[in-house]
């Protein structure tokens, strides 16, 4: 009996760690309700309509992406600290190639001019 339990207790730490909560109803990751409910909106929605890539894509802009993931604020000025408008994002790679060629062969000193 005591062989049992000890196996038991070695089974029951390696199938899930301790500081796993599981929620249920309508808490639970799969319920359908879950994204009215919780704060941050997380959970299976019921699509209204099939989004395209772009649409879902959409939901967060490159300024948050950077200061989320590498604590870029582009939005902020950093010599006064005022608020900076994205005019354009540009992600085609030959038109980033041509914008950026001409400044590789400047020098520094024909940069700051």
């Amino acid at each position: 009996m005591r062989a049992t339990c000890i196996r038991l207790q070695r089974l029951s730490k390696t199938t899930r760690p301790r500081n796993v909560l599981p929620f249920h109803g309508v808490f639970a990751p799969n319920h359908k309700l879950r994204s009215s409910v919780t704060p941050a909106g997380r959970g299976k929605r019921i699509p209204d309509e099939i989004k395209t890539p772009v649409q879902r894509r959409a939901a967060m802009t490159w300024a948050q992406r950077l200061k989320r993931v590498f604590k870029i604020d582009i939005e902020t000025c950093a010599q006064c600290g005022g608020a900076v408008k994205v005019i354009a994002c540009i992600e085609d790679p030959a038109l980033v190639k041509r914008i950026l060629d001409p400044l590789e062969h400047r020098g520094p000193s024909d940069q700051a001019s």
